[in-house]
């Protein structure tokens, strides 16, 4: 029996030989399925992980914003929430990128994500207790943005090496997907739990999401860089980094726009206002606004595999961000009701979403695996920074004029300086890579 099946294969390729060589082509085979790089166990394992966590810190995220707002309702106060998260990121965002070039990167998200569940607990526990106050949420928040800095580098550095070159777009695309996920699930879920059960059943169940992120870490194997290609020394290893990244000026492009669109366009910091002093919708409606612009990268989820395709990744990039700056502008100028808010948000997030994919290819094919955490650290302090350093800006421009000024304005200021970049780097209109 085995034998007369191994005959028969060789039969089929003989014959499979002798078609190609008559120059009649066999039928193509299917295309793998853009969802099967969840076939890579570790990729998935982090995967799953990742989108529980990170729903849990949205749900903390949205907590605190309404935590400190009840505290001082003032626009400031939340812009404040921003600028205590971006200063830490931006300090030590490089120093996180040469550390996942150098050490156990594994080892580094599992000590990374235990400190970040204790700073939920510490937030968890002083609300509880009646000691909570705007200062120690600051503190708190200060920590834990310190700590996170080292994140982001190291699990972006971890994503290519956990899956074969040819399904890198694919788990680039998806781990977009599932932060935009993470943002829908956890901000939504997070707006009716405090309306429900209180801001400390919030950080508790923040809580909870670590110890399943740290399980699935604790599950994977993650490939090490080779020792032969591994930094000897962080100093060398930043300017490394540093000079690569300026042979590369089309990263940098791609990033500051990111970084500029974040910094005028978002409105994430005042949207407790609008939630509490505009629409008039309460802790409910302010985790429907919070999720609306996931919710439209969301919807887009189907065409992940399409954006992929998009053979000019540097014009679509550019195409996407006057997008979110237009819906932006209208977001700003629409008084209400909730329903039109909330459209207007999505269609950012769907812009967003594109450009966040086309992003990450561009700078995750670039870059080698032996430069990818200081890349991705640069990113970090980039997409990362840049909203955050936003809301400190637009809850500044907000108490000083208005809300609704802060908001429009900043949209502007989007569209202006995409094209302002677009202008200086002609080169990124053109650019493509695979």
């Amino acid at each position: 029996m085995k034998k007369d099946g191994y005959q028969e294969s060789l039969a089929r390729v003989a014959v499979e030989a002798e078609i190609t060589t008559r120059g009649v082509a066999l039928p193509p085979s299917k295309p793998p399925s853009h969802w099967s790089v969840l076939r890579n166990r570790n990729y998935a394992l982090l995967f799953w992980g990742q989108l529980i966590s990170a729903a849990g810190t949205q749900m903390q995220i949205v907590a605190v914003s309404w935590q400190v707002y009840l505290l001082t309702h003032s626009a400031i106060a939340l812009g404040i929430i921003g600028l205590l998260q971006a200063i830490p990121r931006l300090l030590f965002s490089l120093v996180g990128g040469v550390l996942a070039d150098i050490i156990d990167r594994r080892k580094m998200l599992l000590v990374i994500e235990i400190s970040m569940a204790g700073m939920s607990t510490l937030l968890a526990l002083f609300t509880l207790s009646g000691g909570i106050n705007v200062y120690l949420v600051y503190v708190i928040v200060l920590i834990s943005a310190s700590v996170s800095a080292f994140e982001f580098p190291a699990r972006q550095a971890v994503v290519p090496t956990l899956v074969p070159r040819e399904q890198i777009a694919s788990a680039v695309s998806l781990n977009s997907v599932m932060m935009q996920l993470t943002f829908v699930i956890g901000s939504a879920f997070g707006g009716y739990v405090i309306g429900w059960l209180g801001v400390v059943a919030t950080y508790w169940l923040d809580v909870a999401t670590y110890f399943v992120v740290i399980g699935t870490l604790l599950l994977m194997h993650i490939p090490r860089v080779a020792v032969e290609k591994r930094p000897q020394s962080g100093w060398k290893a930043l300017g490394d980094g540093i000079q690569f990244l300026r042979a590369h000026p089309i990263i940098l492009s791609v990033l500051s726009i990111d970084f500029f669109a974040t910094f005028f366009g978002s409105p994430k910091a005042l949207l407790p206002v609008y939630a509490n002093d505009i629409l008039h919708v309460g802790a409910q409606g302010l985790g429907v606004l919070v999720a609306a612009t996931s919710l439209g990268a969301v919807a887009l989820t189907p065409l992940t595999g399409i954006i992929n395709r998009i053979p000019r990744q540097g014009l679509g990039v550019v195409v996407a961000v006057l997008g979110w700056g237009l819906c932006i502008v209208g977001f700003g100028f629409a008084p209400g009701p909730l329903w039109l808010s909330t459209l207007l948000l999505a269609g950012a997030g769907a812009a967003d979403m594109v450009s966040m994919i086309l992003r990450g290819l561009i700078v995750q094919l670039i870059t080698p695996d032996e430069f990818r955490g200081r890349i991705s650290a640069v990113n970090a302090m980039f997409v990362i920074g840049g909203p955050m350093l936003g809301q400190f800006e637009s809850g500044v421009v907000a108490g000083v004029a208005s809300p609704q000024l802060s908001v429009i304005s900043g949209g502007l200021a989007c569209i202006v300086a995409t094209l302002a970049i677009a202008w200086l780097v002609p080169s990124l209109l053109r650019v493509k890579v695979e």
